[in-house]
């Protein structure tokens, strides 16, 4: 703050200054004007924000970056457009502004214009045929952030990583994660995180640094219910590679112990609807256990519990439909042996 004091006063003394002024007051009006009438609704409801508001919002934006870039100098730097951005938050308190440089003439800015995450983007600035101009824009939903990414030193080019984060649930996030070279005047992607995870990625904890990415996240599989504890997780390690892309270094599981319960449970369901003796006969040993359990036993969207006093034994719900349309809620205790988990013990709650 204060090296953009003096930079301002120096150029105050010296008569000297952008043709557009400081600041754009039509530009910030406008941009005053369309958060008050239109952003407002974004955020009060979560509501699609009109393309045309979209990309007029964009172009007030884009223009305070392009002139500051065109004018050149100090008006040029990252710092002097983040001050400049920093009116437009004013005006807006649900929007963040921020630009960054990459190195290289490139600034990298991302725009929220709600908490939502509806309207915003991630925008590209740099010389393009020797004039300022956006290399590229990203709008792809959600809530954005960008990473600055070294890589293997010994590459040439400019590197980041781009995070797209959804609406969150009661324990992680869908999460999309990019990371983008420019060398040479070509802008590739290196590695989407949509190539390796495409059944989405909900993530509950995410960490990057310069080089390297830890990610907690949900397995999804069958038996799995949403918004429960302690079900299984897996935490994924990655790093630059050689390459200058994305190397799987790691993983560990978490709450295992569900997963597999689930697989006993999801077959044991499966193979009491459909009459498999076999398969009872191998998940529910107690043949007095398996001759009382009612066939149309199903499970029940509950959370299992586990002791942590006896993590050997866990309870699962179900019910059984009754004359009335209702359902009568049945527990279902499972034992951990060396074979797997096995049901020992089943009865309605209210027994």
């Amino acid at each position: 703050m204060a090296l953009l004091v003096v930079l301002w006063t120096l150029l105050a003394l010296a008569g000297a200054g952008p043709a557009w002024g400081a600041p754009a007051t039509d530009r910030l009006e406008r941009f005053r004007e369309l958060a008050q009438t239109r952003l407002a609704m974004v955020e009060n409801t979560g509501a699609p924000l009109d393309p045309a508001v979209q990309e007029e919002i964009d172009g007030l934006l884009d223009g305070e970056v392009l002139d500051s870039l065109r004018a050149g100098g100090p008006y040029a730097s990252a710092e002097f457009i983040r001050e400049r951005l920093d009116s437009f938050s004013d005006a807006w308190g649900g929007a963040s502004l921020r630009i960054q440089s990459l190195g290289d003439g490139l600034l990298l800015g991302r725009f929220r214009l709600s908490t939502k995450g509806v309207g915003s983007s991630v925008r590209l600035y740099g010389a393009s045929r020797g004039e300022a101009a956006v290399l590229k824009s990203w709008s792809e939903g959600g809530v954005p952030e960008i990473y600055p990414w070294t890589g293997p030193r010994r590459r040439s080019g400019v590197e980041f990583l781009l995070a797209w984060s959804g609406e969150a649930g009661p324990h992680s996030w869908p999460l999309r994660l990019e990371l983008w070279r420019m060398r040479g005047g070509r802008l590739e992607p290196v590695w989407r995180s949509a190539d390796h995870y495409p059944e989405a990625l909900w993530v509950s904890h995410l960490d990057v640094t310069a080089d390297r990415i830890v990610l907690r996240r949900e397995l999804r599989y069958p038996g799995w219910k949403p918004g429960c504890d302690v079900q299984a997780e897996q935490e994924d390690r990655y790093r630059a590679d050689a390459t200058g892309g994305l190397a799987l270094v790691g993983r560990q599981l978490f709450n295992g112990w569900h997963r597999d319960l689930q697989r006993s449970a999801t077959r044991f369901f499966a193979a009491l609807a459909a009459g498999d003796r076999r398969t009872l006969a191998e998940l529910v040993p107690d043949a007095a256990l398996r001759a009382r359990l009612p066939r149309a036993l199903t499970p029940e969207p509950a959370c299992d519990s586990q002791n942590p006093d006896t993590p050997s034994v866990a309870i699962v719900a179900a019910g059984v439909p009754t004359p009335s349309g209702g359902h009568a809620p049945w527990s279902l205790w499972w034992g951990r042996t060396p074979s797997g988990w096995r049901l020992t013990g089943a009865a309605p709650m209210l027994e």
